[in-house]
């Protein structure tokens, strides 16, 4: 038994030298931007912020601290009570990534929402998840929207909305009568999304640059499962678009974008709420993307049919001259403070005009 007890306590020094000296190794030579898990995935295959939950997120000499309430928002937890409920959907633009929450543009926009209406209660809800794209939010709001309860629903476009719903074949459009079926391609591994959630796995992302190099890898390689096998039609395990559909020429991509459009909006007209689309503005600064641009293109000529549609492109391209170096954080392309602060400002072109609509129930 002594020498069992010995060689256990020899192979138990060895690991946590060996683990030590692998961390020692990886701050030297391959340091990592340390960050805490907060989003993860439904098993249907949308994206979510996890719920509850606070997390860190470095990026070289930039740090920030996310806050999700219980229903995985963004801010404090909603208090019960009169008042006006407008939540803002989008991705990570929408979300902050690397912002403090008072410096997003969300909450620049509750700044101005309090100084125009004092006598209103108002509160702008950040449900912005990163990695979200179109398709993910009609299955989100299925999920969650019925808790959270919005009066308004503001979807903010950014520029991979359409290719990121392609990609997650979250939906499909019935060649027969332009319908959606719901479908999925990445299926989470349940023990990696609740281990994901343990206190000392958090606890280890926080400390240590070896943890945060094995969670990249394994986010990568391990966490999903590809059910459509790269989109093979042969062996997909769900409902695909055909590969003649893929291509932007198809105009797939276009009919599925308004068809989610008007799912959101329908999900609005059952749960008695308003429902507005906007951009976060950086369609102007040049970049393309193989679907969302196509898209965005007709619905700026054309409008939306199942939502007014507020295009802040034009104002983001006046103020910065046509060039987003001085809004967005070096290194990385989310909006800076700065950047966070223009979108505000144009969004409140529009934004106070949606209030003002609103009847003042109090």
């Amino acid at each position: 038994m002594k020498n069992r007890a010995g060689i256990l306590v020899l192979i138990s020094t060895g690991v946590i030298i060996g683990l030590l000296i692998a961390e020692i190794l990886v701050r030297i030579f391959l340091p990592q931007n340390r960050l805490t898990t907060w989003i993860e995935m439904h098993p249907d295959g949308f994206m979510m912020n996890q719920k509850g939950v606070t997390a860190i997120h470095h990026f070289n000499e930039r740090a920030a601290e996310y806050r999700l309430n219980q229903l995985g928002l963004r801010g404090d937890e909603l208090s019960p009570g009169d008042g006006l409920n407008i939540l803002f959907l989008g991705d990570s633009f929408t979300f902050g990534l690397l912002l403090a929450e008072e410096d997003t543009f969300i909450a620049k926009l509750q700044d101005k929402v309090n100084s125009a209406f004092p006598d209103r209660r108002i509160n702008l809800l950040n449900g912005g998840i990163g990695g979200a794209g179109l398709a993910d939010w009609p299955l989100w709001l299925e999920e969650l929207g019925t808790e959270i309860a919005p009066d308004m629903i503001i979807y903010m476009m950014h520029t991979d909305d359409i290719g990121r719903s392609i990609s997650k074949n979250l939906f499909v459009v019935n060649e027969a009568d332009s319908s959606l079926t719901q479908s999925q391609r990445w299926q989470p591994r349940q023990f990696m999304m609740k281990t994901g959630r343990q206190r000392w796995y958090r606890a280890l992302q926080r400390r240590s640059d070896l943890m945060n190099l094995l969670v990249g890898i394994a986010w990568d390689k391990f966490y999903f499962k590809d059910l459509t096998n790269g989109f093979d039609e042969e062996t997909t395990q769900v409902i695909i678009p055909t590969g003649e559909r893929r291509y932007i020429e198809s105009g797939y991509s276009n009919l599925l974008g308004l068809l989610l459009f008007e799912r959101l909006s329908n999900w609005c007209m059952d749960n008695k709420c308003t429902i507005a689309a906007s951009t976060t503005g950086f369609f102007g600064f040049g970049e393309e993307n193989y679907y969302t641009t196509p898209f965005y293109q007709k619905i700026s000529d054309q409008g939306l049919h199942s939502m007014p549609f507020f295009d802040n492109t034009e104002c983001m391209v006046d103020k910065t001259g046509g060039s987003k170096d001085e809004i967005i954080i070096e290194g990385d392309g989310h909006p800076n403070e700065a950047g966070a602060a223009l979108i505000a400002e144009c969004s409140w072109n529009w934004l106070q005009e949606l209030i003002r609509e609103v009847p003042d129930e109090n």
